[in-house]
């Protein structure tokens, strides 16, 4: 009796911490993204004992136990820890690109897990006993990983918190008296210029963006920073071109010219927000993927700042079940794996909207003039709005064809809808500088042209007309430019 309990504690604990194998991988080498939290990891350890408590009641019940329905039953207790253990290996493998790329094959992404099922349906009818006893030796063999895991959950409490995370906290920062108008920019993540336009005009079904760029500046001819989030939106913070960025621990640094890796400040008084305080306005930042707090620290009023992948990071109450769905968030989207993923990333995209939406639509004071920069989740993957809201089909990350990504186009114009509407409603509308721009366009094809070129529209505080510029323009020089023309000289 006493073997049989401490097999099943041991079993139990270990198969917990399998299934959060994925998580500890991520942050061994990604915590950064993650914007991990103490209560991120007091979330992981509760649900890690909860977890245990219950494999362990299931491996006591069936460890004795040989009969073809004990495998069964084995068989479903394990599969999911199993998985998330495949998943994380996968993802530390020198060939990681590769394995993503076969998964893109139809016939390997559905014929390698229907080999398997036929090969483990084999087994459970044909030799139960000898699959049963090799199903236990390999949860044997295994069960050591989980001290690894545990391991990667302490370490972990070591940097919990070096990435700042604040919600609408006042800084000290002063500001000088100002003469500007308000300033809202709003980028809208992977938005691209050739979905958007049509022959130099905003196609006719993005009616909330097409409004607003009937009376706004144009700019048709702007390049992006850069191919990707990663380095578009440190260049716009930084108001200059950043030729690579790479993220080390919990740092972000930028490359040099010469090759070496410098930390990245957002703080030098050429960049964006440092120039913002010195023209007067209180400053904002609300956003996903790059813990902003941290990278503006000490230069906003207020600001926002959520994970692609922490599920806790859009939900402020204390819930286990935060890191369970973010470990799934964290596994392949390819299939099978992708069915237990699809569902909580869509629910962490909903989040993030919400978040940001509600960040944007915050009064814009008028004793003092506002330069709020928001960045929005969509229309980035998963794809899981369309036109009439939060709508998530089977799979959410498809990428081609793209009409999942043209439906998310017309949500995230019709957020911006709904925000031009708040500021008309709140008297903020004529008086604001108001900014649509994009970090990059949609990176998989379809009907992409260039990438590179971004939308970039200008309502300026009081304009009516619409105006046209097809000079060429670099996207983080022409948002300072933005922000210094708003204040009277």
């Amino acid at each position: 009796m006493r073997r049989r309990l401490v097999v099943a504690a041991w079993l139990g604990f270990a198969l917990a911490a399998l299934f959060f194998y994925s998580l500890a991988v991520a942050l061994d080498t990604d915590i950064y993204y993650l914007q991990w939290q103490s209560g991120d990891l007091v979330e992981a350890a509760v649900a890690l004992v909860l977890l245990a408590l219950a494999f362990a009641a299931a491996i006591y019940v069936l460890w004795p136990r040989e009969d073809r329905g004990a495998l069964i039953a084995l068989i479903a207790v394990a599969a999911l820890p199993l998985a998330s253990f495949a998943a994380g290996v996968a993802r530390q493998l020198p060939f990681d690109d590769a394995l993503r790329a076969m998964g893109e094959s139809r016939g390997l992404r559905l014929g390698l897990p229907a080999v398997s099922v036929a090969l483990i349906a084999a087994g459970v009818v044909f030799w139960p006993r000898a699959f049963l006893r090799g199903l236990r030796v390999l949860l044997v063999l295994v069960s050591p990983v989980s001290l690894v895991v545990v391991e990667s959950l302490i370490t972990s409490s070591s940097e919990a918190n070096a990435i700042v995370s604040l919600a609408n906290e006042r800084s000290t920062v002063a500001t000088a008296p100002s003469n500007c108008n308000p300033v809202l920019a709003v980028l809208f993540d992977e938005l691209s210029f050739s979905y958007l336009y049509d022959d130099g005009r905003v196609r006719p079904e993005y009616t909330g963006i097409g409004a607003l760029a009937s009376q706004a500046t144009n700019y048709l001819t702007v390049a992006a920073p850069g191919p990707e989030t990663l380095v578009s939106m440190p260049s716009f913070l930084a108001a200059r071109h950043l030729r690579d960025i790479r993220i080390e621990g919990n740092g972000i640094f930028e490359m040099s010219e010469d090759g070496h890796l410098l930390p990245f400040s957002a703080g030098r008084p050429e960049a964006l927000f440092p120039t913002a305080r010195r023209l007067g306005f209180s400053t904002e930042m609300a956003g996903y993927y790059l813990p902003y707090c941290d990278i503006l620290d000490g230069l906003l009023d207020a600001c926002q700042s959520l994970s692609f992948y922490n599920m806790s990071s859009v939900d402020s109450r204390f819930s286990v079940a935060d890191p369970v769905m973010t470990t799934l968030i964290l596994w392949p989207r390819q299939f099978p794996f992708g069915l237990l993923k699809n569902p909580p990333f869509a629910r962490l995209q909903r989040g993030l909207v919400e978040n940001t939406t509600a960040f944007a639509m915050q009064p814009m004071h008028a004793s003092k003039p506002v330069f709020r920069f928001v960045h929005f989740s969509v229309p980035h993957f998963p794809f899981v709005f369309d036109a009439e809201g939060f709508n998530p089909p089977f799979d959410p990350l498809r990428t081609s064809p793209d009409t999942a990504y043209a439906a998310q186009i017309r949500y995230a114009d019709s957020v911006f809808s709904t925000l031009m509407e708040h500021m008309r409603a709140e008297g903020t509308y004529d008086g604001t500088t108001i900014v649509v721009l994009a970090d990059h366009g949609f990176r998989f094809g379809g009907a992409e042209k260039n990438p590179r070129q971004i939308p970039f529209i200008v309502k300026r505080a009081g304009q009516r007309e619409r105006e046209d510029v097809s000079e060429s323009m670099a996207g983080e020089m022409l948002l300072k430019q933005v922000l210094e023309s708003s204040c009277r000289r």
